[in-house]
């Protein structure tokens, strides 16, 4: 071999070596932003049950037959959605693009309030595939709504011809699964719920006296009982009752000593789980900054 031969093979070794660390490399980040976005759909799928809306709705239709007799049928019409302040309004862009920028941002600067919403059955069935068959809805609220949408989706229920029949189908109980007991206790998944769940309902803020105070209130008394035993919280939850004729009883759970404070930190600034996000984050920023 002479010496060209010998410097051109050596060129294509080190071609080679590059070009398998490329695409090691290329691997390697593909995973990485994989597992990324794992964290993120448990905390979205906890932020969905405090703060998403799975719609059904009937559209009332009519048409004139050859006979002039006017009958009426009911379409059914289906919508994810997430409503927030404006002030969120960049989180909800960036759910949109996590989430194949599927579905619309409406903004509605009078009210104060930015819209995600999610109509397209194309893409609502991406949701159901994407997000809430890998990751489960923990509020018994939230489980119903969805299975039902899910439901209909999937098998192109879209149209009953009486308002009874639509009643028969609202009632009936989709849900088919029950939720597994590691899920609460093995790898990242409940913590990321929780997480996202405190996005969407709980707050942080500084008693009057100085002390930090993380507060939280649901409709789902089982919920916060899950979130007290997860992270070893002392107080008991609250029976908050019906404050309002239109809404159902509420329960909550405020805690304020140093350990269970110290819980709450823990979680929220855990490098391994999804972060708080939005004006969530801003807001417990301002809160820890305190401690």
């Amino acid at each position: 071999m002479n010496k060209e031969d010998s410097q051109f093979e050596r060129m294509l070794t080190n071609a080679w070596v590059i070009l398998k660390y490329l695409l090691f490399s290329h691997i390697m980040f593909k995973d990485m932003e994989k597992a990324l976005f794992n964290l993120w759909l448990e905390w979205f799928v906890g932020f969905c049950d405090a703060d998403a809306n799975f719609q059904v709705f009937p559209k009332k239709r009519s048409y004139l037959t050859k006979e002039g007799i006017l009958n009426e049928y009911y379409n059914i019409g289906y919508g994810f959605h997430i409503g927030l302040s404006i002030k969120d309004l960049p989180l909800l862009e960036k759910v949109k693009t996590q989430l194949n920028s599927i579905g619309h941002i409406y903004v509605y600067s009078h009210r104060d309030e930015a819209r995600w919403a999610v109509t397209k059955k194309t893409e609502l069935i991406y949701l159901i595939e994407t997000v809430f068959e890998k990751q489960p809805l923990l509020t018994e609220h939230q489980r119903v709504r969805y299975a039902r949408l899910k439901y209909g989706v999937l098998n192109n229920f879209n149209r009953v011809e009486t308002l009874g029949e639509y009643e028969k189908f609202i009632h009936r109980n989709y849900v088919e699964t029950n939720i597994l007991d590691n899920y609460y206790t093995s790898g990242t998944a409940f913590d990321n719920w929780i997480l996202g769940f405190v996005n969407g309902e709980g707050c942080f803020y500084v008693h009057k006296k100085g002390h930090l105070v993380f507060y939280i209130e649901h409709t789902d008394k089982q919920v916060l009982e899950l979130i007290k035993t997860r992270l070893s919280l002392s107080p008991n939850i609250l029976d908050r009752g019906n404050r309002n004729s239109t809404r159902k009883d509420t329960y909550s759970l405020t805690i304020s000593s140093k350990k269970d404070i110290l819980a709450i930190r823990s979680l929220c600034e855990n490098p391994l789980l999804n972060k708080l996000e939005g004006q969530k984050l801003v807001q417990y920023n301002n809160w820890q900054v305190n401690a």
